[in-house]
């Protein structure tokens, strides 16, 4: 490769998110992009001419044989960055070039490693802690309990304890006062106390806080309705006023219960919950690179729309200097191209404004949208793509336009997955009457998306993995698209899933809870 094609190929890498890193038959490596350069810490003119495990000790060394038929090699490999620090990099080896040369793309999954592990070490530890009896353990008096309600039974007014104590929160409280604390461990003295097991000693009430009420009203329900224990997620209290997350279990032995002793046990979850938020930040900055792809996918689209208010803007100014030139100037005539100047620069606005909104990267915000809006906004972006593929393009809109509760970009991030993933098949089937349909419609407290086209289909053994991340059927594919649609749709009650058959098209549905008076109707689990 020549310096000058090196340079231009440089450029063109440094426009794409993930870290590229292009190497020549022999495994030297001739470039890397701007993303290799901020990972690896290291100028590309720096690592040019090296050997991979010439730069980074432990990488795999050049060899033909490591790729398969097709020509690809993937892996995960741990590298390190130029200060010292590792990485994990998940490597998709490519030939390319007519197989003169070798296109490497890496994403680094190093915190999304870390914070596996860490859910993982997390979840061991407290399994391990409870079946060893290091967890928080109390021994209570619910007798004064066991009266009250045994008198509240003896009025008849009571068929059922749920519903009374949803509508009494103020009884589930008094219930609390009226549970005393017998006895605790030293774990619940390290949890729950400053050292001193007698200031313990209470009723439990300081201990509960009012969000926390239903948890308790549903173990004295399982109590008194003959369940074995009761165990649910929560958030307890310190003495101190510090809540945290716990796993709270309740045992009821019929021998303990007829003395009216209770013993429950607490886990502390913190640093459960901490590792499951970074997990879930760390999914969130995925959704955001896949958007920043998918812009570059649709780089034509934008810069077409982007042109059409530009060109327009440049013609009506250079017909308004035509009208001010001459002897007499038609102001009138002037008014009006200022005035269309005016409405397609805020055409060109608007445009940039979505293009902006969609590489944000702000946290989500799920509110009511128009399911019909979304699938408008969607259309403009990938117009340019629809036209390109000389694919027929239809929508069938629900006249209810169904509203749902979910943010706005992802949404439409989704859709477009959808939909270019549909143009990608029919394209690379070369499907001589290409056709892409859109619908929604409400069936019953659902709204109902379809993305439907008649290329291929999908083969029957890719169909239990085609949400699974880093699976595709498609060269050269990240397989993570349909994998972040997915997580989005389950993030806000919804769900996905694909009809096809093999050689008749395919037809995703995306299923949505709809919203009513700005809720959703149900959420899905």
């Amino acid at each position: 490769m020549t310096p000058r094609a090196s340079t231009a190929l440089g450029s063109l890498f440094d426009l794409v998110p993930e870290c590229l890193v292009l190497r020549g038959r022999d495994g030297r490596i001739l470039t890397w992009n701007a993303a290799a350069e901020r990972l690896y810490g290291r100028p590309r003119a720096e690592v040019a001419g090296l050997a991979g495990h010439e730069v980074f000790a432990g990488d795999p060394a050049w060899d033909p044989a490591l790729l398969d038929p097709t020509g690809e090699w993937r892996g995960e490999v741990t590298r390190t960055a130029a200060d010292g620090s590792p990485r994990t990099i998940r490597l998709h080896w490519q030939l390319v070039d007519g197989g003169l040369e070798i296109l490497e793309i890496g994403h680094d999954i190093t915190l999304a490693r870390a914070a596996e592990e860490a859910l993982r070490k997390s979840e061991h530890r407290y399994r391990n802690l409870f079946q060893a009896m290091a967890a928080s353990f109390w021994e209570l008096d619910f007798y004064p309990v066991g009266e009250m309600l045994y008198r509240l039974r003896k009025t008849g007014a009571i068929t059922d304890w749920p519903a009374h104590f949803a509508a009494h929160p103020e009884f589930v409280r008094e219930m609390m006062r009226a549970t005393r604390v017998i006895d605790v461990n030293d774990q619940t003295v390290a949890l729950f106390g400053r050292g001193d097991k007698q200031a313990l000693l209470t009723s439990v009430e300081p201990f509960w806080p009012e969000a926390s009420s239903p948890v308790f009203a549903a173990s004295v329900v399982a109590a008194v309705t003959g369940a074995q224990n009761y165990a649910t997620e929560t958030r307890l209290r310190t003495i101190d006023g510090v809540e945290f997350p716990a796993l709270f279990t309740a045992c009821f032995p019929p021998d303990t219960m007829n003395k009216g002793t209770l013993l429950i046990g607490v886990i502390d979850l913190t640093e459960r919950v901490a590792a499951q938020e970074a997990l879930a930040r760390m999914q969130t900055e995925m959704a955001h690179a896949s958007r920043v792809a998918l812009l570059g996918e649709l780089s034509a689209s934008i810069a077409h729309e982007v042109n059409q208010p530009l060109g327009a803007i440049a013609a009506n100014g250079a017909a308004g200097m035509r009208w001010l030139s001459r002897e007499e100037p038609d102001l009138g005539e002037v008014r009006a191209l200022t005035e269309r100047i005016i409405s397609d620069a805020q055409r060109a606005a608007e445009i940039v404004k979505r293009v902006r909104t969609l590489a944000s990267g702000v946290p989500p915000e799920r509110l009511p949208v128009s399911l019909n809006a979304i699938i408008r906004d969607a259309a403009t972006f990938l117009q340019h793509e629809i036209r390109d593929a000389g694919v027929s393009f239809a929508t069938r809109l629900s006249p209810d336009s169904p509203v749902v509760q979910a943010d706005r970009v992802q949404l439409q991030q989704v859709v477009v997955i959808l939909a270019l993933n549909a143009l990608q098949a029919m394209s690379g089937a070369g499907s001589a009457r290409p056709a892409l349909t859109i619908r929604t419609a409400t069936e019953g407290d659902e709204a109902r998306l379809e993305v439907e086209d008649n290329g291929p289909g999908i083969p029957e053994e890719a169909r239990a993995r085609i949400f699974d991340s880093f699976f595709t059927t498609k060269p050269g594919g990240m397989g993570l698209g349909l994998a972040i649609a997915q997580s989005i749709l389950r993030d806000c009650g919804g769900s996905i899933g694909v009809e096809t058959a093999q050689g008749a098209g395919a037809r995703f549905v995306v299923r949505l809870p709809l919203c009513e008076n700005g809720s959703p109707t149900h959420t899905k689990v």
